[in-house]
């Protein structure tokens, strides 16, 4: 992919096709978010409204045809995240706003992509009625879907403007993601914001559940960055990260969350990784 990356950033016009084809292209659109994102972080947002503007063609085509606005949105949002993270340099400000992202988008989606929803819910009823289970109201499940499909798009969102980071660090500054994702650490007052969000959706549920579920992948990832940050600080590599996720995945299971939210909220206020010393060694680590 790096190939890939050089490749659009020699011209305007690579970048324009290269978001317009894989936008164009089914479940692909990711990739097409990762080539817009490379393109702001890299020039600026001077660069990349023309690129967004004629690259995103296709996807207006698909909405208007199809009623699917998931890859426009999630083009829309990696613009605003990369500017974002252009002027602040900060992931924690890239999570925070992904989150609200979120929540703005589950007002948006039911304007923009009525039928399509409308679609899927009527799916998942004919689903559950044919496995015999109980079937839930159509308001019901159209919300969840709402929330739902709004949580996967800024995923998709923040792990487009991950991948756009990689590509600019490999041709530009090598290794600079890794020391960035090391380092990831979301301050005080942010966790505090994700926090309120958390408990606000649990206590209330209903339609204010979107906040807590919004809320948890600002606070999850920080969390394996600080294990990330921690392994490699101590010169364990990559066969500590592999133990790591096979606990978390199939020992921890459901608690997995739990404990990389509790790991982000206490190092937010301990800062775990500089009371923790650096272990010399002669090779470096993933």
């Amino acid at each position: 992919m790096s190939t890939l990356a050089n490749w659009v950033m020699q011209r305007r016009r690579n970048a324009i096709i290269g978001v317009a084809l894989f936008s164009a292209i089914p479940m692909l659109f990711w990739l097409a978010a990762a080539i817009l994102g490379l393109v702001v972080l890299r020039k600026g947002v001077s660069e990349g409204i023309p690129v967004l503007a004629w690259g995103c063609l296709p996807a207006l085509i698909v909405w208007t045809l199809q009623g699917d606005a998931t890859a426009l949105m999630v083009l829309l949002d990696v613009a605003l995240l990369s500017y974002l993270l252009r002027s602040t340099m900060s992931w924690s400000w890239v999570l925070l706003a992904g989150s609200f992202f979120a929540v703005v988008s589950t007002l948006l989606q039911p304007l923009l992509m009525s039928d399509m929803l409308n679609l899927v819910v009527t799916l998942i009823q004919q689903m559950l009625t044919t496995e015999g289970g109980d079937v839930p109201e159509k308001a019901l499940i159209y919300s969840q879907a709402v929330m739902a499909l709004s949580i996967i798009q800024v995923v998709v969102a923040v792990a487009s403007l991950f991948l756009a980071r990689k590509w600019q660090a490999g041709l530009y500054n090598p290794g600079g993601l890794r020391t960035e994702f090391h380092q990831l650490r979301l301050p005080v007052v942010f966790v505090l914001v994700l926090g309120g969000m958390l408990l606000v959706g649990e206590s209330l549920a209903g339609g204010f559940s979107i906040l807590s579920q919004a809320a948890v992948p600002a606070l999850v990832l920080p969390g394996l960055a600080l294990v990330h940050g921690i392994l490699a600080k101590r010169n364990i590599g990559v066969v500590g990260l592999i133990t790591f996720y096979l606990v978390g995945f199939f020992v921890l299971n459901v608690y997995f969350t739990k404990l990389l939210i509790v790991l982000c909220v206490v190092d937010s206020f301990v800062d775990i990784r500089k009371r923790i010393q650096d272990k010399p060694s002669n090779s470096s680590n993933g």
